[in-house]
């Protein structure tokens, strides 16, 4: 029988196999220990056979000597086979005598036994002897006396050298302190922070990069081996960065008060510096001459500082002494600003001459605008005197803006044209700013942005294809997914999934409205959050928190999306910054860099915010890295030219998932400025796509989709949209009925007649066509608008009912949803006659009370407390009265099956989105949408409404096939070709 001896030495040990023969044992030679040594000892051997191979240990004819180190690492069990001692049955205590940083400090070992008695023991190496028993130290213990044994062999040196040699001490204290260790006040309140290498902590400003030193530990430098990464290891790859907030060595205040101390240096960093009381900070020599590279740096010119921020390693070997591929390692690169980000300069807004501006052309039938406490009576002709004359006001530095004898303040002017901007979507000849939201939208006093490359005129910045490492199995995570997914949806996971492990810089989900987009994305968001977790240490690329997106209307609903589809951990926790979540995050009298708390967001599990937040604070936002961002209503930032998309364009961002369902809502152009923020240079330069794409070609918008959503040579596509009529797995039925009777009134037929006669002596021009159209979709809806009817008297509203052929249509249509107790959305864009209309239909069906209105007028609580309670209603007849443009997004209100169109866009994309209302996942009844048109007796098809009504289905067609914009030039000619020159043509 053989067994292991084991006998300590100064360095380790020296390890043989005896073998028992008779009455003498001996050693068996080292060639033969795996023959020799039975089952319970193979292990052993195959590990002492490891260390030999990689040169931990030397070999001699029959032994082994096996230093201390590789000792500490081995397994107990391992241990045990070698015939060294049990664990030492005893406890450590510290005693300091002196000062940790005076010559003459000094650490005092003593041992007690379980019964608490002194003792004194000798140890060499790994054992400790005392009383002629003898025991192993675990590894923690034995490398803390080590430390304690080697600080106190600095004693009688200078403070910097005996404070730099009890930072090991430290280090390995802390885990056995109150434990295992017994260690008086003194040491166990004194706190040193060894720093070995550095981060900087990046600000942009006027006159060039800003920047500063944030320390780091040694541990975290790379070596040269790093290269060596290959995927399919699964290790980190050597690129990986670290997050700055994460990493740092000094918590926030310590790190401020270390920097304090650094400016006032002059140009040579110290050896050590004091931190708080008790609490120092010692910097490695290698270390001290790259700061003092820092400093000189952060004295030099703009181009200089510019060119040092973009490649700090080749910096510090070429200015250090002896400079070679290990000296840039000393700089950890973090996550900061996006590689796209230039500089911070003043914000202009871009020339895009070429790309022709298409307004929607499309205002209610009749409306007043409302300028601060004025009502003014509005036309297209007074809209745009009102906003030059905004424009030549602004121009002036005017407060005050003249218009038909009023004087008007500039700022009620413009929040007037931002109301109409956001309710109908119509463009207006002036400088309009994006709409702001309340407390959401601060005026900072320095509106300077990060300036970025641009891919406007050629392309300036393009992001490659990475793969990315994958931990996680690619399946539908159901343990983390509380909702059973629809099959569409776990396609589009597994559609997400395939692009972000492909290394794509990010995707467009354009599913049609009411889809389950939000559920996709919490589903992929909660797999992404797995997959970092089981990566561990070589999933910190993708470190950080998620940041999602939203319009105001959307957020309370992410929030309800996230605790309705996941888990109970969820996201994690949720940080808002918006609302009373912004306002702490606020910071007081900060630069706009530190504008928010930006370390409160970098240790966010996942951030929710605004457009209009995420563009006011851009700066603050713009230095945290997000390895994912969602951008929901993507179609927010469609516009190349304002704030909002250049704000999203310059966040740090490893992957960004675009959702919308109108990827284009007005030209073609709208595809290609989200598809910069998603895939940047992935459709090329804005100029050459609007010359290839903006002549509305058939063939060439094929060509297009083809492009974004067909897989390409490795990856899927990157963009991927799927439409209720593909008849998916999940949805309801839906039918369109259309209503071409009765025909128009008396006064509705002449009111609609003299249009006619008017526009065959009027202009040809687009604008004289376009006012031609206006009026002759206000006839349709009313001759007469809300005007001179009084909804509270029989007679009055007898006679408004009977003057439209619409209106009596939709009652008509009414009265059998009311037979079938189920309930309606109608829906109506001028707000005189929504107000009007919910006030008949009270007295009609003798109601309780007048439908609620949703418009634009009402607030994002108001609106989703009136959804609420429509949702909460009892089975039974009931009408919700909504504004197109207001409530075609981000409410989902299935309590109803029935949508009314009393008002209808030439924009497919708008009415489609008042459908996906109730037409949506959770829709349990059939769905019937109801459009009442308009006929004129005498011009019959050639009437506004069914001219309108098959250029709104030919839209729908073509759009299937190809991305075709839903707003073309030839619209309002072909509308009025149609509708007026045929109609007089058989007058």
């Amino acid at each position: 029988m053989a067994q292991f001896s084991f006998v300590p030495t100064e360095s380790g040990g020296q390890i043989s196999l005896l073998k028992s023969q008779l009455f003498r044992t001996r050693p068996v030679l080292l060639a033969d220990w795996l023959e020799e040594a039975g089952p319970e000892l193979v292990s052993a051997v195959r590990y002492l056979n490891r260390l030999a191979e990689t040169g931990e240990a030397s070999t001699s004819l029959d032994s082994m000597s096996v230093p201390t180190a590789a000792l500490v690492e081995a397994p107990g069990t391992i241990l045990t086979q070698l015939g060294l001692p049990a664990v030492a049955p005893l406890s450590l205590k510290l005693v300091l005598h002196g000062r940790v940083e005076a010559p003459d400090g000094e650490i005092r070992l003593s041992w007690s036994d379980s019964n608490y008695r002194t003792l004194t023991s000798v140890r060499q190496g790994l054992i400790v002897s005392w009383f002629g028993r003898s025991g192993r130290l675990t590894a923690p213990i034995y490398e803390l006396v080590e430390a304690v044994e080697h600080y106190n062999g600095t004693k009688g040196q200078a403070s910097e050298a005996r404070i730099a040699a009890w930072a090991p001490v430290q280090q390995r204290l802390e885990p056995l302190a109150g434990k295992t260790v017994e260690v008086d006040r003194i040491l166990t309140n004194f706190r040193i922070f060894q720093a070995g290498a550095f981060s900087l902590d990046v600000r942009q400003a006027h006159d060039g990069p800003q920047f500063h030193p944030v320390l780091m530990s040694a541990a975290l430098r790379s070596t040269l081996e790093d290269d060596a990464y290959a995927p399919e290891d699964g290790d980190e790859p050597p690129e990986a960065l670290k997050d700055q907030g994460e990493h740092a060595l000094l918590a926030p205040e310590m790190q401020n008060q270390f920097l304090r101390a650094f400016n006032q240096d002059g140009l040579a960093t110290r050896p050590s510096y004091v931190l708080a009381r008790n609490t120092y900070l010692v910097v490695e020599p290698e270390l001290q001459r790259a700061l003092d590279v820092v400093k000189q740096a952060q004295r030099a010119s703009a181009t200089e500082r510019r060119s040092f921020v973009q490649n700090p390693r080749a910096a510090l070997v070429q200015a250090l002494p002896g400079g070679n591929e290990t000296t840039g390692t000393i700089f950890i690169e973090t996550r900061q600003y996006s590689e796209r980000v230039t500089e911070l300069g003043i914000w202009e807004k871009p020339k895009l001459d070429w790309i022709r501006r298409k307004g929607s052309g499309w205002l209610p039938e009749a409306f007043v605008l409302q300028v601060g406490s004025v009502s003014i009576p509005m036309d297209e002709d007074g809209l745009t005197q009102l906003a030059l004359a905004l424009e030549a006001s602004n121009a002036r530095g005017d407060e005050w803006v003249q218009y038909e004898g009023l004087s008007l303040f500039a700022s009620d002017v413009s929040a007037a044209f931002q109301g109409l901007q956001q309710e109908h979507g119509t463009d207006v000849p002036a400088p309009i700013p994006d709409p702001d939201q309340g407390d959401e939208a601060p005026a900072p006093q320095d509106r300077s942005v990060l300036k970025k490359k641009e891919n406007l005129e050629e392309v300036e910045f393009t992001i490659d294809l990475k793969p990315r490492p994958l931990f996680a199995q690619k399946l539908f995570p159901s343990d983390l997914v509380t909702t059973e997914p629809k099959p569409h949806q776990t396609a589009g996971f597994g559609w997400l999934v395939d692009a972000w492990t492909a290394g794509l810089p990010g995707v467009l989900l354009a599913d049609d409205m009411g889809l389950g987009k939000t559920m996709q994305a919490l589903a992929f968001l909660a797999w992404f959050r797995d997959n970092r977790r089981l990566g561990g240490a070589r999933a910190k690329q993708h470190a950080g928190p998620i940041l999602v997106v939203a319009p105001t209307a959307l957020l309370r609903n992410w929030i309800k999306e996230a605790d309705t589809h996941l888990a109970s951990e969820g996201l994690g926790h949720c940080l808002q910054v918006f609302g009373s979540g912004l306002a702490r995050l606020k910071r007081r009298d900060a630069v706009p860099e530190d504008a928010l708390d930006v370390d409160t967001i970098r240790s966010a599990d996942w951030v929710l915010t605004t457009y209009e937040t995420l563009s006011n604070y851009h700066r603050a936002f713009a230095r945290v890295a997000y390895p994912v961002i969602v951008f929901d209503e993507m179609q927010k930032i469609k516009a190349p030219d304002t704030i909002n998309t250049h704000a999203a364009k310059v966040m740090n961002a490893d992957f960004v998932l675009g959702m919308t369902g109108t990827p284009i809502e007005n030209r073609i152009e709208d595809l290609w400025c989200i598809m910069d923020r998603i895939a940047p240079g992935y459709l090329g330069a804005l100029k050459t796509f609007s010359a290839t794409y903006g002549g509305e070609d058939e063939a060439t918008l094929r060509t297009l989709k083809a492009k974004v959503a067909q897989p390409q040579p490795g990856h899927p596509p990157v963009m991927l949209r799927r439409m209720k009529g593909d008849h998916l797995r999940g949805l309801p039925e839906r039918e369109v009925r259309t209503y071409n009777a009765p025909s128009m009134p008396p006064p509705q037929a002449e009111a609609y007649s003299q249009v006619v006669r008017s526009a065959k002596s009027g202009g040809r021009s687009k604008g004289d066509m376009l006012k031609v159209i206006h009026r002759l979709r206000g006839v349709s809806l009313h001759p007469r608008g809300a005007d001179g009817v009084d909804p509270y008297d029989p007679a009055s509203r007898r006679d408004w009912i009977e003057s439209s052929a619409r209106v009596q249509q939709a009652l008509s249509i009414l009265d059998e949803i009311k037979r079938r107790h189920d309930k309606a959305l109608v829906f109506i864009e001028d707000r005189a006659v929504q107000a009007t209309f919910a006030a008949i239909l009270a007295s009609h069906f003798d109601l309780p009370a007048e439908p609620d209105i949703i418009n634009g007028e009402t607030n994002g609580d108001r609106r989703q407390q009136i959804v609420d309670r429509f949702q909460a209603l009892p089975s039974g007849f009931a009408v919700l009265v909504l504004s197109p443009k207001a409530a075609g997004i981000g409410l989902t209100i299935t309590a109803a099956n029935h949508v009314i169109h009393l008002s209808r866009w030439w924009n497919p994309a708008v009415e489609d989105q008042c459908n996906d209302r109730v037409y949506r996942i959770g829709q349990n009844k059939p769905i019937t949408i109801h459009v009442p048109l308009a006929v004129h007796p005498q011009f019959g098809d050639a009437s506004f409404d069914l001219k309108l009504d098959a250029l709104l289905m030919r839209k729908r067609t073509l759009s299937r096939d190809m991305l075709m914009p839903p707003v073309s030039e030839s619209d309002a000619e072909s509308l009025f070709g149609e509708a007026v020159a045929a109609a007089s043509a058989g007058a």
